[in-house]
């Protein structure tokens, strides 16, 4: 049977509340948290495949504090202001608790950051190509904040912000990625997002140690799905994640963007894994 889908729609929220979008109709929610950078656009694909592969699920897909349609990131924000937002939003959207949290990269952080907020409304989280250690020197991501702050405030046409990322040697993917955090402006196209904020954001969320999450006793689950051409998730933090329980799958041939490289094995191990099955 075909996965049952509703409109993606803004919830009737508060003012601080972050935008959600849902897919599917299942009686099994799963909350969805992307990477820096990105929004719910970039894991809308993740979203579909989820509800086509199994129509018990729906999946509210959550632009995180300054990504997206969200409100602008709150000052000095950590990975617990953020998942302190996400908590409550997910609340106020009738996601029951105990949630189940798939989070790529930075959404990953954040889901076990709400480990340690309320580890009693987490119920599993699976953490797409990110460690809960603090990140080591420069990771894949640097390189494309420091490109990203240099790039023109405004311009006429797309194509300028899409030109500038090719010169500065980032692949066409990314370069799309980046672009869709666009916004029309005065007949042109400006930034969506604060830039320098969220490379703040970066510099301060990178350095958290989030081990405890992982390593004290707890009631949720955890899983991991690492990129097998990713530095995001070593060998040691391999070890480390097992050894405490957290089963880790390699999707061999994937680098940090497995869930858009190699979409259909990322759900089968999402799904593998989640809870109710």
């Amino acid at each position: 049977m075909g996965a049952r889908r509703s409109p993606r729609h803004r919830s009737p929220l508060t003012a601080r509340a972050l935008f959600v979008s849902r897919s599917g109709n299942g009686p099994r929610p799963v909350v969805l948290l992307h990477g820096l950078l990105g929004s719910r656009r970039n894991v809308a694909t993740l979203a579909r495949r989820l509800v086509e592969a199994d129509d018990t699920l729906s999946v509210c897909a959550i632009d995180l504090p300054g990504h997206g349609a969200s409100p602008p990131l709150p000052p000095d924000a950590d990975l617990t202001a953020l998942a302190r937002q996400v908590l409550s939003t997910a609340r106020a959207a009738g996601i029951g608790t105990p949630l189940t949290i798939v989070g790529h990269s930075l959404g990953g952080r954040v889901a076990l950051a709400a480990c340690r907020v309320e580890p009693a409304a987490v119920a599993h989280v699976s953490l797409l190509d990110i460690s809960p250690s603090p990140l080591r020197g420069e990771t894949e991501t640097t390189p494309i904040v420091e490109v990203l702050l240099g790039a023109p405030a405004v311009a006429d046409d797309r194509d300028v912000f899409r030109a500038y990322f090719r010169g500065a040697g980032l692949t066409a993917e990314i370069a799309e990625w980046l672009l869709m955090n666009l916004a029309s402006a005065d007949g042109g196209f400006g930034w969506r997002i604060d830039r320098q904020a969220l490379a703040r954001l970066h510099r301060r969320t990178g350095a958290e140690d989030l081990w405890p999450a992982v390593e004290d006793a707890h009631a949720y689950g955890l899983h991991c799905v690492r990129g097998g051409r990713s530095r995001y998730v070593n060998a040691d933090d391999t070890r480390r994640l097992q050894a405490a329980g957290c089963p880790v799958d390699t999707v061999e041939e994937a680098g940090h963007f497995l869930h858009v490289e190699r979409p259909a094995q990322v759900v089968a191990l999402v799904r593998a894994r989640l809870p109710g099955r």
